[in-house]
């Protein structure tokens, strides 16, 4: 009987599996896993370190590592590959569907991947090459080749011998649709299973098949492949060249692939982490990958100290105005990024577009002159009562209200600005722009109070 998710405790086995690796009892782990899912094997391996790791995968049959090796973390995959053979690779290919055949060879360096692609079967290797022309970002990077199409003359039952061909033969797994092509390979229609088992067996495919269909172009964007298979519930799309003609296709499985990979880039971004990978061991690619996104955190703030160096005369003269740096900072870089994160997540889903700007920001400085104003009738309050200085406590609720309004509309302008220069908005919500709310808070706050102080306000 096969083993379902619900039923593995690896918090139960992980344990009894390292301790069979480091005595190398590998027939029993060999035993335990046999049941196991592909992906549930990858969850186990992410859990080990790197030689135990490795003792488990090679002693995986051959049809179990082709399916495990694409389910592994992108860094560790690239671990594994290192340690295996190009021979070992070629038939661990040979094995994988073209898409997933593809990224494991793109991972390769150079001259080995071309040394694992002379050992592939000749019409097989010329499809991974193919595959490989594409940006790995794009619906042709996404697709695979392996996908069922019949001639639209042909009838209903030419096509479920052609289906049932590529079923037997391995060709092609997880068929959800038959695609119609003409003679010229271009494509003119679909037939869904359920229709052509219904259908009569001598009608012609052209008199059955759906001419409305959402074929993706190969130059397409990953993300908006995305967008496009949640907005019409597809489980596959074909993909076609500029002359429409069919090429490959893409499944609803690679489509979840791809949305996780989306959300973790954002969220790097966001976090000012770069492209760290969560399972990499190296520290010195750790730390090579925040410290930009720390540096430009670090010259930002020192250029808010030399704001306040620059204005250090009103803060002697009114020592209490330091008390509140921290509030005006904070509401500052809390209102953008609450700002920037909701227009930079409905610009990677579509549900906002840059014609939605002038909407957008309207909607946003509505949004601040509310908060700015709870929050400055709450700090007004505290400082009246705490401190019984109502001119200061009006120069600061001020203050924050200006606060609020600029960082809200920043916020919510620069994920446009980025996108219209063709640049990832998730950056705008990132450390850069809670910096530079953080100089500009400042810069509102000195120059308010000592304007006040000029002029005997407080």
């Amino acid at each position: 009987m096969s083993t379902t998710k619900s039923d593995i405790n690896f918090d139960d086995i992980l344990d009894d599996i390292i301790y069979l690796l480091e005595s190398n009892q590998l027939d029993f782990v060999r035993n335990i896993v046999a049941d196991l899912h592909a992906a549930d094997i990858s969850d186990l391996m992410e859990h080990l370190n790197s030689e135990n790791r490795s003792k488990l995968f090679n002693i995986l049959p051959q049809d179990v590592a082709s399916d495990v090796l694409p389910e592994v973390e992108d860094v560790l995959r690239e671990d594994i590959l290192e340690e295996l053979d190009t021979s070992k690779i070629a038939k661990l290919v040979e094995e994988m569907e073209s898409d997933d055949a593809t990224d494991v060879i793109n991972e390769l360096p150079a001259e080995k991947a071309s040394e694992v692609l002379d050992q592939v079967e000749d019409e097989y290797s010329e499809e991974i090459q193919e595959l490989l022309h594409y940006p790995e970002d794009s619906a042709g990077g996404l697709m695979a080749k392996e996908y069922v199409a019949v001639n639209a003359d042909c009838t209903v039952e030419q096509a479920i011998e052609e289906l049932r061909r590529n079923h037997e033969e391995d060709e092609v797994e997880d068929i959800y649709t038959c695609y119609v092509i003409d003679d010229f390979d271009t494509l003119v229609g679909l037939v869904s299973l359920v229709n052509l088992v219904l259908a009569k067996p001598k009608a012609l495919l052209r008199d059955i098949m759906d001419e409305e269909v959402f074929a993706i172009d190969s130059n397409v964007d990953q993300e908006e492949v995305a967008q496009i298979f949640e907005k019409y519930n597809l489980v596959s799309a074909p993909v076609v060249n500029s002359r429409h003609k069919l090429i490959g296709r893409i499944t609803i499985d690679d489509v979840v692939d791809v949305i996780n990979e989306e959300t973790d880039e954002d969220l790097a971004k966001i976090a000012g982490i770069g492209e760290e990978e969560i399972l990499e061991e190296s520290v010195f690619k750790v730390a090579r990958a925040r410290l930009p996104w720390l540096i430009i955190s670090f010259f930002g703030e020192i250029v808010s100290a030399l704001i306040m160096d620059f204005y250090s005369m009103t803060i002697t003269r009114m020592v209490t105005s330091a008390l509140f740096i921290p509030v005006v900072m904070a509401m500052g870089g809390s209102t953008g990024q609450q700002s920037g994160i909701i227009v930079v997540r409905g610009l990677a889903t579509g549900e906002i577009s840059p014609r939605d700007l002038r909407r957008r920001l309207s909607r946003e400085m509505r949004t601040a002159l509310i908060t700015g104003s709870v929050i400055a009738v709450l700090i007004f309050l505290i400082i009246a009562l705490r401190w019984n200085d109502l001119r200061f406590a009006m120069v600061l609720a001020t203050t924050l209200i200006i606060v609020i309004f600029n960082a809200s509309v920043f916020g919510a302008l620069i994920p446009f600005g980025l996108k219209k220069l063709n640049i990832d908005p998730a950056l705008a919500s990132g450390p850069f722009v809670a910096t530079f709310n953080d100089v500009i808070g400042l810069l509102i706050y000195f120059t308010l109070l000592t304007t006040a102080l000029q002029y005997g306000l407080i």
